[in-house]
């Protein structure tokens, strides 16, 4: 059997022995090239206490003083979703650029997660290979491979062939071999976008087969980057896809997890194997001192190291980001005369997703009222609801010192999707529904958050009484609809009823919504409808944010986000817009009733 918990022995021989590997480690980077937040408060070569975590310049000035160090040694590696999550990856799938800057910090393995598939499958092909047309890229890798076939995958799989991607690689450290493979999960596969009908080998059968393969062929040391995730339990225990696949698989040793943002200050032991994570977005870096006793099994040693303002950044990395955000600006941000480095607005108050405990979050609220504040605006027959999911809000709105922010804070609250036109997140659309079918969805995503926490909903121009203790169907007494200016007033849950409600939503939720007849087995019988009360589609839905201008401009969750931020008052006289005192502690209108 195979031990790593740190026994009195093996704490003794750390301490007289010299490592015999070093493993720095990440995941889901998400494009965050620039530390943050606020993001204007980075400032990478000045010691001045600079609250800012993450940054490619600290990461990569850390990797620097590492490789000095440990150099024969040294292993660099991300458990995947390195894209996806700021103004930076928009302009990837036209340039390329992120993957040959982490080469170039010192990259050598980099597993490929969901959200590098969130453009298709072609766009994800056209960076990888603009990364290469730049320079030398990261060994990628993705070890359960997509199964079915199209045109796109057959050009996306000639990347194994010539080895820019591997199911898996075995390399010699120091002395020591270690093999390497990546996952990617069962919950990262369900969140790649249904569109793009991607299925994938069987994550378990493909992690217990290539870390049989490996060990066999010599390995020392077996390692998955598996894009998978831990979660807490009800009880605060760390548990998730990847403590079941360390529990289930002897042969490997250590799992470099990604895909849940979780961040393990301790290593989590499961089974024979340690389970490592370090958040989100290269806020914090995970070094690994790998030491090997006589009876050749490895011992860990991990810590947790803070991106801050103590880290000696690397100028030259930092420089070509500069030139990077000169292209952002032209390409995306000039067509709508929005500076990247401009204050748009400012706050003396954080504004937070709560991940774990979504009913918390002011932030959930606060973008559900953005949406609402602007399809009422554009859309000439008004709107009754708008709808934002957990899942799609991704950073914190953060005061730091001074309070004030720019267009990447904005962006990167809610960055992810894409629409019909070339301008980067999701669009916005509006459905009509009944009373009895708006109440069976909402009843059915209240059952099942507890368990996904990203499918808690945020609504604005909606209140809603319900007891959870209640069975399904039967949680919700009441939902009103309309807003604090008119009023509210309740709805009828008759099936009979045929009276419409207008809900506006990404045209990502509207397709699930579409989707739930399936998924629920029958038991919600949902159908977005336009006005007249016709069945339509999420396409179809689309709101148009200049309807006055020929073509359909459509409506993109960061741009409301921005355009609700400029409607702020100036409070404090110096033209930049406040976020109001309310929002403060602003929570959902979801009301329990015992």
């Amino acid at each position: 059997m195979r031990f790593y918990i740190l026994t009195l022995l093996s704490i003794l021989f750390i301490h007289v022995s010299a490592q015999d590997l070093v493993l720095i480690h990440t995941n889901d980077i998400h494009s965050h090239l620039n530390g943050f937040s606020p993001e204007a408060e980075y400032t990478p070569f000045l010691k001045d206490d600079d609250p800012t975590l993450g940054g490619f310049a600290r990461i990569a000035g850390f990797i620097k003083q590492e490789k000095l160090k440990n150099e024969d040694k040294l292993l660099v590696l991300d458990a995947g979703d390195f894209l996806m999550g700021t103004l930076f990856h928009t302009i990837e799938p036209k340039y390329g650029f992120q993957l040959n800057l982490m080469h170039e910090i010192g990259y050598d393995y980099v597993a490929i997660g969901n959200h590098e598939f969130d453009y298709g499958l072609e766009k994800l092909t056209a960076i990888i290979k603009n990364n290469q047309e730049i320079g030398d890229i990261p060994q990628l890798l993705l070890s359960n491979k997509i199964k079915n076939e199209s045109e796109a995958i057959i050009e996306f799989n000639k990347f194994y062939d010539n080895k820019t991607i591997l199911p898996f690689d075995l390399i010699e450290k120091n002395g020591k071999t270690i093999g390497i493979f990546s996952l990617m999960g069962v919950d990262a596969q369900e969140s790649i976008p249904s569109i793009y009908q991607l299925e994938f080998e069987n994550v378990v059968k493909s992690a217990r087969k290539t870390a049989k393969y490996l060990r066999k062929q010599g390995a020392d040391l077996v390692i998955a980057l598996s894009h998978t995730g831990v979660l807490k339990s009800k009880k605060g225990e760390w548990r998730g896809e990847d403590y079941k696949i360390g529990k289930a698989i002897n042969d490997i040793d250590l799992i470099i997890s990604g895909h849940s943002h979780s961040e393990l200050t301790t290593p989590l032991q499961a089974g024979n194997t340690m389970v490592v994570q370090t958040g989100e977005y290269g806020q914090k870096v995970g070094k690994i001192e790998v030491f090997f006793g006589v009876s050749g099994e490895p011992v860990f040693q991990y810590t947790l190291i803070p991106m801050n303002d103590q880290i000696e950044a690397d100028q030259s990395i930092q420089k070509k980001i500069n030139q990077q955000v000169e292209i952002v600006q032209k390409d995306l941000l000039d067509q709508f005369n929005i500076p990247f480095n401009e204050t748009i607005f400012e706050t003396n108050f954080d504004l937070t997703k709560h991940e774990q405990n979504p009913a918390e979050s002011n932030l959930g609220p606060f973008v559900a009222d953005a949406i609402y504040h602007t399809v009422y605006k554009v859309d000439p027959e008004g709107l009754d609801v708008a709808l934002v999911a957990s899942g799609v809000i991704r950073n914190n709105i953060k005061q730091g010192e001074y309070g004030k922010q720019n267009i990447s804070d904005i962006f990167n609250i809610i960055p992810l999707g894409r629409g019909l036109d070339s301008i980067p997140g999701s669009p916005i659309g509006k459905f009509y529904t009944t009373g009895y079918e708006f109440k069976r969805v909402l009843e059915l995503i209240l059952a099942v958050v507890p368990k996904h926490p990203n499918y808690y909903l945020y609504f604005s121009g909606l209140e809603i009484d319900y007891n959870p203790n209640k069975r399904i169907f039967k949680k919700i007494s009441d939902i009103r609809i309309g807003n604090h200016q008119k009023g509210f007033k309740s709805i009828n849950f008759s099936k009979k009823d045929t009276q419409l409600i207008s809900v506006a939503a990404n045209v990502y939720m509207i397709g699930f919504i579409e989707k739930l007849t399936k998924m629920s087995m029958g038991l919600v019988k949902v159908h977005p409808k336009d006005k007249q009360g016709n069945l339509t589609t999420a396409e179809a839905s689309l709101i148009d944010i200049k309807p006055d201008q020929k073509g359909m401009q459509e409506t993109k969750e960061w741009f409301v986000v921005y355009n609700y931020l400029k409607s702020f008052i100036d409070l404090d006289g110096n033209q930049i817009p406040d976020i109001p005192e309310l929002y403060k502690n602003t929570k959902n209108p979801l009301f329990k009733i015992e």
